[in-house]
């Protein structure tokens, strides 16, 4: 008789294997920004935070972005699951969405640098060069590894979309 683990055991293990994800990739100050010290993640969000990684690097951005939203429904003060369902907006085209998102999380978190990167790409793709100049010289001033496009997808696992417009917005300002 074949058995299949129970649905608690799969969660489990997501979460636990999310945490281990999460926490292998990010410094502290990435996922709290200028909050001072967060909640520590819980479990439920850390599993769908992770699921959302997964969908994403299967090019599935609606799922994922649908993992980052119940991610920060779960858990409202983690701005990194916020920022990165802003993203995959981004990549899904829903720009005006993604704007909005991001804008409303650096007026809470002015030293969250993610949200000012991704904001960056996005002025960029709409032609916002100066804005774009403005939000890029506080985000890598608050983070150097944003500059670093393969670093953006490899670690951080920013949809393809978002590091290609600042990768053309870094081209642009190097020439």
């Amino acid at each position: 008789m074949r058995t299949t683990p129970s649905t608690g055991h799969l969660f489990s293990w997501l979460s636990a294997l999310a945490l281990v994800l999460l926490f292998s990739c990010w410094s502290p100050s990435l996922a709290v920004g200028d909050s001072g010290a967060a909640d520590p993640v819980k479990p439920e969000a850390a599993a769908l935070y992770a699921l959302g990684a997964l969908q994403g690097a299967q090019g599935n951005w609606q799922g994922a972005r649908c993992s980052y939203g119940a991610a920060a429904r779960i858990q409202p003060d983690w701005i990194l699951a916020q920022s990165s369902q802003a993203l995959a907006a981004m990549e899904l085209g829903e720009l005006a969405v993604a704007e909005e998102a991001l804008r409303q999380l650096i007026r809470r978190h002015p030293l969250f640098a993610d949200a000012r990167a991704a904001l960056t790409a996005l002025l960029w793709r709409r032609g916002l060069r100066g804005e774009a100049e403005s939000h890029w010289a506080a985000s890598v001033g608050l983070d150097e590894r944003y500059a670093d496009a393969q670093w953006l997808l490899t670690a951080r696992q920013w949809p393809p979309g978002p590091v290609n417009d600042l990768r053309q917005f870094l081209a642009l300002g190097m020439s």
